[in-house]
């Protein structure tokens, strides 16, 4: 079993990458689509927000929310702790998949590939967090 530090390691830099293919226009080149990158800042800047969170409310700032909910569980994830780990399940089924569910209600066709990844790095990260590895022994 890999150490709980380096878990926390790899969690973190998932959700640095996540952060920095959401804040520019070029972050899509992270994940090889460049070409999407004119589109994807567009789309992004006109995020409406989602019916049950505070950014459809307050008009947020679409551009900077999500990329700051990435980097705000960046800094979590680097972290030790059950009870951030509950926290961080929480926070990513009540704000950062509601997010993801608007994007792709919002998002055109063509940047599919960008909302797949983020979904795909998001749900194996929930995964290991539903599968209480964290109350196992280290071995």
């Amino acid at each position: 079993m890999k150490s709980e530090s380096r878990i926390r390691h790899l969690r973190s830099s998932r959700y640095k990458r996540l952060a920095a293919l959401f804040g520019g226009p070029l972050g899509v080149a992270l994940i090889g689509r460049a070409e999407l990158a004119a589109a994807f800042e567009r789309v992004l800047a006109h995020c409406p927000g989602h019916d049950s969170l505070i950014c459809r409310t307050t008009g947020g700032v679409p551009k900077v929310c999500f990329m700051q909910k990435m980097e705000q569980l960046a800094a979590s994830t680097a972290r030790g702790g059950a009870g951030r780990r509950t926290w961080e399940r929480t926070f990513l089924e009540r704000e950062v998949l509601p997010c993801l569910e608007t994007f792709g209600r919002t998002f055109p066709p063509e940047l599919a590939p960008v909302l797949d990844y983020a979904r795909g790095e998001i749900e194996a990260d929930l995964a290991y967090l539903r599968q209480g590895v964290l109350n196992k022994p280290v071995e």
